[in-house]
Parts: C-alpha cells; structure tokens; sequence
C-alpha cells in the first residue's frame, strides 16, 4: 500500500525560502505601513510555516519508521 506521504515531495528549502520572503514582506509592509501587504504577507507567513511543521513531522516519522526497521 503507498503511503500518500512519500508521494508528496515537497522540497523544505522551497518552504523556508517563502517563509523569509514573507517575513521580508511584513518588514517591508510595517516600516511603509502598508496594510494589505500586510496581510497579505502574513497569511502567507502562516502557510509556510504550517507547510513547514507538517513537512518537517512527515520525513521525521517516515525517518522513525525507517530506522525502526
């Protein structure tokens, strides 16, 4: 049976590059204040970092499983 976690190759680096460009954007949005890059930049902010955790707990419990074997 294929687990749908390894069939989901998401490249971490790809994350962490959106999650600092997004942090750029709320830097950016706070010293011009501007409120809808603002929000904009923060809900992106908010993706990143949940598609973060979630790529970071999947090839931690995949590694886990491997090493358990």
């Amino acid at each position: 049976m294929n687990n749908p976690v390894e069939d989901v190759k998401i490249n971490l680096n790809q994350n962490l590059w959106g999650l600092i460009v997004s942090f750029a954007a709320l830097g950016a949005s706070e010293y011009f204040k501007l409120c809808t890059l603002f929000w904009f930049s923060f809900v992106v902010a908010v993706i990143m970092t949940l598609s973060i955790a979630a790529t970071t707990f999947s090839y931690t419990v995949a590694y886990m499983k491997k090493k358990k074997n």
